[in-house]
């Protein structure tokens, strides 16, 4: 009685081993090209501003800062990755009244001297088409906060954009001062357009 010999099809079966081979590299040449690596946007002063409106019985507040500085660290393919920091100098608000500004820098509001900057550093990043929510620490007068701040995007890989507004209350972060004569209002709305570079 004869005996049935089994053949195996070694060509297929590396045919086999070097295809999986193949799609395993292209997958993993795929997955490198598709995570960008971060860009680092620098905020251009001269190009942006960042303005507020606090409110009065008498007289409404309308300002800017003249000096700041911002970066972003990003994927230009997805914004969520976002790192966001900005400084602000206290005692470059300017209302065009020296008087007030004067004022402002003192004890009673920003404190300039012991508070010399404004910083926000972000915590998180989401998204819902342009429009972002950017999570993160405001620090005014010493005090710190969470904050969430609505901001529309618009980015390449050489340049972005980001315009929003929040409203911020003064007594939260210590800033106290009040007066009979000339009520100052609690809310103070901050608004921005940043421009900025890669570098």
């Amino acid at each position: 009685m004869g005996h049935t010999r089994r053949v195996t099809d070694r060509p297929r079966s590396r045919w086999i081993t070097t295809t999986a081979a193949w799609i395993a590299l292209a997958l993993a040449a795929w997955s490198g090209a598709a995570t960008a690596d971060p860009l680092r946007f620098r905020v251009q002063p001269e190009a942006s501003e960042v303005g507020f409106k606090a409110t009065s019985r008498f007289m409404n507040a309308n300002g800017r800062f003249a000096r700041f500085k911002g970066d972003v660290v990003v994927d230009p393919k997805d914004a969520t990755t976002a790192k966001v920091r900005v400084t602000v100098e206290a005692a470059s608000i300017d209302t065009g009244i020296g008087m007030r500004d004067n004022h402002l820098r003192s004890e009673d509001f920003l404190d300039v001297n012991r508070f010399p900057t404004v910083t926000f550093e972000s915590e998180r990043v989401e998204m819902a088409g342009r429009r972002a929510t950017v999570v993160g620490r405001l620090t005014i007068h010493g005090v710190t906060r969470e904050i969430e701040v609505p901001v529309d995007i618009q980015m390449s890989e050489t340049a972005l954009v980001a315009t929003g507004q929040f409203v911020l209350h003064r007594r939260d972060y210590g800033i106290n001062y009040e007066s009979f004569f000339l009520p100052v209002g609690n809310d103070v709305r901050v608004t921005f357009t940043f421009r900025a570079r890669a570098s």
